[in-house]
């Protein structure tokens, strides 16, 4: 596949203010990407290093006696877990990065503006089907201080799961038509 860099003929200067806000838009949200991605990552760490047993039974609805003994190794463990999914969102991002780079580049339709929308893609629904198994595993780890016959197992598939699906659906869709695009509009520049 060819990398196809959009050039702008000097008479049209509309279009040549068009495509420079596009890369400067490009250029934004790639390094909001790198940002986002870092922030996430401290987030967790914070959350689970630093977060009260209250807090975290809290947000797992769990009673507060349940987490009294929270201690280090639980903690840790709980990180992990919640690191997976996370993990692969992050290499969405990192993934959506490549190809805002790309297009802040003029790179429109070439290989690295595709891959990079694929990989987004790839990594946003691995991190969405992740999620649910991710937050069973930590019903399980959160709830092994509960009294006997009180232990959780939760798998919880909400609406957040279900439109991080979808958009990955769709995303992988489109790269996937601009993928077929490229590889047309490569094949037609060699008849010429």
């Amino acid at each position: 596949m060819t990398d196809f860099t959009v050039t702008v003929p000097a008479s049209d200067p509309n279009r040549l203010a068009r495509l420079n806000r596009i890369r400067l838009f490009s250029l934004a949200l790639a390094r909001g990407c790198i940002l986002l991605a870092a922030l996430l990552a401290a987030g967790l760490v914070f959350y689970w290093f630093s977060a009260s047993p209250s807090s975290i039974a809290a947000d797992a609805l769990m009673p507060p006696e349940w987490l009294a003994g929270l201690g280090m190794g639980r903690r840790a463990a709980g990180f992990a877990i919640s690191f997976v999914p996370l993990a692969c969102l992050i290499v969405a991002l990192m993934s959506a990065r490549r190809c805002f780079d790309a297009f802040a580049a003029g790179n429109f339709f070439g290989r690295d503006a595709v891959k990079g929308l694929r990989d987004f893609a790839l990594g946003l629904l691995a991190s969405a089907l992740l999620k649910p198994f991710s937050a069973a595993a930590l019903s399980v780890l959160l709830s092994s201080d509960a009294p006997a016959g009180q232990h959780r197992l939760t798998l919880g598939f909400g609406s957040d799961t279900i439109l991080a699906l979808l958009a990955a659906g769709i995303i992988a869709v489109i790269a996937w038509v601009l993928a077929e695009a490229a590889a047309l509009a490569d094949e037609n520049a060699q008849f010429i």
